[in-house]
Parts: C-alpha cells; structure tokens; sequence
C-alpha cells in the first residue's frame, strides 16, 4: 500500500481543467467545487450568466457546518439572491465554533505527537468528556446561538423557494451526538439540535432515502444508516435498485450522498499505513457496499474537514475528485487515470471539506 500511494495520481477535474480526461463523460459529475461555487456572480450583485437561465436544476450540497463561522453562514445567505432548486446539507449542522477550535486543537496535536498523552483517547469526545464541567458547559454554549443563526437563513431560502434537505450527521444524531459525550452525565439539560429544527418545520433524514428529481435520483444515506446498513431489507435494497434502473432509462444522473469518507486512503496519503479501526471502520465499510450495490454516477461525501493534500502534504486544487472502481462487493481506489473509464463500474467521488459547498448544474441528456 505504502508504494501504491505515494504513486497515486488518479485524478480528475471538470471540464475545463484538464484536457487529458476528456474521455470521461463531463455530464456524470459535478463541474465545480469551492467556496461559493458559481453564486460568485450573484454573491457580487453581478448580472447572472445567462446560460444559467437554461439549466433545468441547479443543486447545492453543502459540507459539515457544525456551527461554523460568520464565513460560512455568508456563503449560505448568499444563495438567496440566486436560488438553487435544492439545497442539500450532507450532515453535521451541530456544533459550536468553541467545540471546533478545540477539536482541530486536538487533533493537531495527537498528529504531532502520535505516541503523546492524547494518543490514548481515540476521539475528541472521549478526551472532551475528560475536562472540567464548567470547560464543557462553555464548550455547549454555543450550540443553541449558532442553531437560531443558521434557522433564520434557512428560512429565508425556504421563502425563496428552495427545497432543503437535512441529512443526518453523527453530530445530529441524538443518540450518538459528541454533545452527548461531552456533557457526560453532570450537565443537564442540553441543547438538542434534532428537537430544535424539528419544531421549526425542518426533518432531519436518519434512514436511507430516495429524492428523485427532474434530472437526478439522490441516495440519502445519513450516518446511522451507514453505521447500521446490514439491518436494510433485501426487499428495500431490491425495490431502489429497480428504481435507479428506471431512472437512467429517463437518462438521470444517480447521485449518492453519505456522511462518511468514501474511501480512507484519499485522505491520508501522508500516512499511508493510517489504519481504521472501530465504528469508522464500519461506516466506511459500509459505505463502499452500497456503492457497490447501487452503483451510482458520483457520490458526495463530508465528514472529513481538512482540505485533501499529496504526499508531500500540499492541497490538491478544491476541484479535484477521485474515481472508485466496483469489485468484490465494495470499492477501491482508481489510481492511475488512464484507467478512468466512465462506465458504470466506476463511481466519481466527490469530497465537500468543513464549510465548503459544491454545486452540480443539471440538464436532461
């Protein structure tokens, strides 16, 4: 593994950027990818390209929010002076700024010093859990605020007519929320995220769900449902799987969006020997079946925060995706993009970083 990657130069980009994959078909996958995407026009008060006016859908996936900063809520009220037809949150809305700063700090830190003091906890959440109450009640401060802020812009768009979908994150579960975690068993009660939009009129998505639209049909996989996929019936995989077949004889896109990595390596080629163990293991896991089963066009995927970097630790440009190749009941790595085919046994990833959106402008083939 370890030559395999430090070799890896599998991959690809939107039209426009690399001639050398103008095999692939550009239509099979998102064009664009950053921080505003192709609302920079629109955030500007420019006059809006008029090709947008032929697009027959326009949605936006957004990445892991997990209360973000006043930069990422910009980029979302920024949306409302040109309006998506869908607006996709791919998980982790729950969060506070604190929660994060502190996080990155130590994960940071468990990076530098892998055989360090922190090197025992294998989650922030374990260590977090650890500090003092009053630290944690400061840490959770913050989750109710940065909730009310995203809401009103959420609304807003709602107003605006865009259709919003919240898929579940294992922050916004419940049951499994590193809220939970870090309140322990002394700090009563705590904000509830779930609860919270759901009195607002906004349903969190905790099971495997279809949304089919004009141009595309969309595999909504949360957390949970990854983490507890082999309790799926036969009988459902089988009736989405007949789905998608209808679907791309209407010539749609097949689009699949999960909170989880869709594939461990991509993320680490600094650490090549980086093992998965636990239940990340087993959404990953997990997450490579169902592509696996249902075979889609792209998949888009949070859940990892950092910016993806090579081996020699530089950032790969923000519009760089990856392909999968189907086999043996999961999927693997394409690592040399002569081998990009853009058959149906190769699925494009595309991975939306912390506070990052992505954009795929759709029209009927």
């Amino acid at each position: 593994m370890r030559s395999l990657l430090k070799k890896f130069r599998g991959w690809i980009f939107p039209a426009g950027f690399t001639p050398d994959y103008e095999h692939l078909d550009q239509n099979r996958h998102t064009i664009f990818i950053g921080a505003l995407t192709k609302l920079r026009q629109a955030a500007r008060g420019d006059q809006i390209d008029q090709s947008f006016q032929k697009l027959q859908e326009r949605i936006v996936y957004i990445g892991c929010i997990h209360g973000g900063d006043e930069e990422i809520y910009n980029r979302l009220k920024a949306l409302a002076k040109y309006p998506p037809d869908y607006l996709i949150f791919t998980g982790d809305i729950t969060g506070s700024v604190e929660i994060e700063r502190l996080k990155k700090q130590f994960y940071d830190e468990r990076t530098k010093n892998p055989h360090g003091f922190l090197s025992q906890f294998p989650y922030f959440g374990n260590w977090a859990a650890t500090l003092p109450r009053i630290k944690r009640e400061k840490l959770l401060l913050g989750l109710q605020t940065n909730a009310e802020h995203l809401l009103s812009i959420m609304e807003l768009l709602r107003k605006r007519m865009v259709k919003l979908y919240l898929i579940e994150g294992n922050w916004d579960n419940p049951e499994i929320s590193g809220v939970r975690t870090i309140a322990g068993n002394d700090i009563k009660p705590v904000f509830n995220t779930h609860q919270f939009f759901e009195r607002h009129g906004f349903h969190f998505i905790n099971i495997l769900e279809i949304l089919e639209t004009k141009t595309t049909l969309h595999l909504l996989l949360p957390y949970i449902c990854l983490l507890r996929f082999d309790v799926i019936s036969k009988n459902k995989i089988e009736e989405i799987q007949k789905k998608i077949r209808l679907a791309r004889s209407q010539k749609k896109s097949i689009i699949m969006v999960g909170h989880a990595e869709a594939n461990w390596h991509i993320h680490h080629l600094k650490q090549p020997d980086s093992t998965l163990s636990g239940d990340r293991k087993m959404v990953i896991r997990q997450f490579g079946r169902a592509m696996a089963l249902f075979r889609p066009d792209e998949v888009i995927y949070p859940h990892q925060h950092e910016r993806i970097r090579d081996e020699k630790g530089r950032l790969i440009n923000i519009n760089a995706k990856y392909v999968l190749q189907v086999g043996d009941g999961n999927v693997h790595l394409v690592t040399n993009p002569r081998q990009t085919s853009g058959n149906n046994n190769q699925i494009v990833a595309t991975y939306v970083p912390f506070g990052y959106m992505a954009e795929e402008d759709f029209v009927r083939n």
